[in-house]
């Protein structure tokens, strides 16, 4: 048991929670939503996107943990129904990813070439696909009850959201902790019953090293690139699937314990279930492609 390991994320989880809430609160208190996006109103009213999720989502760019928390802040102040929260709260995973998408394409390419290129660009195209299914499911889900709530309204949902934190947090430790227990243990089992005709040895070993990570699975995909133990497609085919496994353990392991910490237990497990159900066909879609070719 590494009681050290499950110690220090669950005290960096903490700090996140807290910090993202009490940002979100002063950004929410302070109306930035409507003031940062005033000026693109009506064009965002026309495609159904209100202030506070036109706001969340581009201040998902810089913190997505910042975004959930207005989010959350619009569901108790009734500015935004439940479900607008849940599906914009799945959407803030591409504007986060946009951030990081720039040094994620240079290291596949400098690692694994041509296949490396078209894994990192199948992985932007996935995650927008994703982002634009869920916005459209989040369209015309604000309405005008946060945005004209008097000062001393806010002022007492406030003290409300943080007296709520004695609830959410211990339900967030717990969840961390399970997951960081249980987790490990489903990722041995699946590298462990990686197999079959489709792919070499070779292919099946870069699918398993990406549950550990992307560095790990490229640096596999370009030594068997290299040796000829894999083409191009097999690469490529090879690195989405390990991916897309990886994906639905890192999505119960580092963002979920998160949600939990801040929103209320249903909106939480809708946003984990629907989180995960929603990638399952757009992982399926991207591993079609490169399918084609090995076949």
């Amino acid at each position: 048991m590494n009681w050290r390991g499950l110690l220090s994320g669950e005290a960096l989880m903490t700090v996140n929670i807290l910090a993202g809430v009490f940002i979100g609160d002063v950004v929410f208190r302070l109306r930035l939503a409507e003031r940062a996006v005033r000026k693109f109103l009506p064009v965002l009213k026309r495609i159904g996107v209100g202030p506070i999720l036109g706001t969340a989502l581009a201040v998902g760019v810089g913190s997505s943990k910042v975004a959930a928390v207005l989010l959350a802040r619009g569901v108790e102040d009734g500015s935004i129904s439940r479900d607008g929260a849940i599906w914009g709260t799945i959407s803030l995973s591409f504007p986060a990813y946009l951030r990081r998408w720039p040094s994620t394409l240079a290291l596949c390419v400098g690692m694994a070439g041509a296949a490396g290129w078209i894994f990192a660009s199948t992985l932007l195209l996935r995650s927008f696909g994703r982002f634009l299914f869920v916005v459209a499911k989040a369209r015309g889900s604000e309405t005008k009850t946060g945005e004209t709530s008097p000062d001393e309204q806010r002022e007492g949902r406030s003290v409300m959201w943080y007296k709520r934190l004695l609830i959410t947090l211990p339900v967030a430790w717990l969840f961390y902790a399970s997951a960081f227990l249980i987790m490990p243990e489903v990722e041995r089992l699946l590298r462990e019953s990686l197999g079959g005709s489709l792919l070499p040895v070779a292919g099946w070993g870069v699918a398993s090293a990406a549950l550990a990570g992307i560095s790990a699975s490229l640096a596999l995909a370009r030594g068997a690139l290299a040796n000829g133990d894999l083409d191009v497609a097999q690469a490529v085919f090879a690195l989405l699937l390990g991916n897309g496994l990886g994906y639905f353990t890192r999505a119960l392991r580092q963002n979920a314990g998160y949600f939990f910490g801040i929103f209320p237990m249903d909106i939480s497990r809708a946003i984990l279930i629907r989180n995960i159900v929603t990638m399952i066909p757009f992982v399926i879609v991207s591993l079609a492609v490169p399918i084609l070719f090995i076949l």
